[in-house]
């Protein structure tokens, strides 16, 4: 398939199939199709495989995508647990970042993570983890302890990076260390009473 094209590959993660469908949006002709059992309950991104094999042999070589967008018609979407400081802010604003995004919530968890909170957080499994904390310029402490948690922790799921950017850089090398798959991306609060939660929807909706 040519190159050049201004392609939309649309995803939808069913509760029982994951379906794809690739569009061009200049011509706003569907170019094809695919599909493959859903994996909602474990990891959504071996149904996404499975769907996207499926494409390549109707299609062959799959085509450079310019947009790629997802949602979930399965029961209650994919499923997100925020970390941030103070829940009043930074964690409040990874809710939004999260919730605007079309996820669903199932945990929220602020300050230092415990011992107990990673037994929890693994125990739900989450699809993607929303990691804030700190102002830039602020706090930098706790950001870096809860990227440490989780990379000693058993959860595989994508990681989205988006607190005190002068600690990303640290959180993400520990957590990419532990084998973790992380997405680094702006502060949800670069400021005091500032909210930046576009690019951390953005890097969301591509995990």
């Amino acid at each position: 398939m040519s190159r050049g094209r201004n392609l939309a590959l649309l995803i939808d993660f069913g509760s029982t199939f994951t379906k794809l469908r690739a569009v061009d949006l200049d011509t706003s002709e569907i170019i094809g199709s695919g599909q493959g059992p859903s994996t909602v309950a474990t990891d959504v991104t071996d149904g996404l495989h499975a769907a996207l094999g499926d494409f390549e042999n109707q299609i062959g070589d799959l085509p450079e995508f310019e947009h790629r967008l997802a949602c979930s018609s399965a029961a209650g979407g994919l499923g997100m647990v925020t970390v941030g400081l103070v829940r009043e802010l930074t964690a409040e604003a990874a809710k939004q970042a999260a919730l605007g995004a079309g996820a669903k919530l199932t945990g929220a968890f602020s300050y230092g993570l415990t011992p107990d909170d990673i037994t929890e957080i693994e125990a739900q499994a989450p699809d993607i983890i929303l990691l804030a904390g700190g102002t830039d310029g602020g706090n930098a402490d706790v950001i870096l302890e809860n990227a440490g948690r989780l990379a000693a922790s058993a959860v595989a799921c994508p990681i989205v990076v988006a607190g005190n950017r002068e600690a990303t850089p640290d959180a993400q090398a520990v957590l990419e260390k532990a084998g973790k798959p992380v997405t680094v991306t702006a502060n949800v609060m670069p400021e005091f009473g500032t909210l930046d939660v576009e690019p951390a929807r953005d890097a969301i909706r591509k995990v």
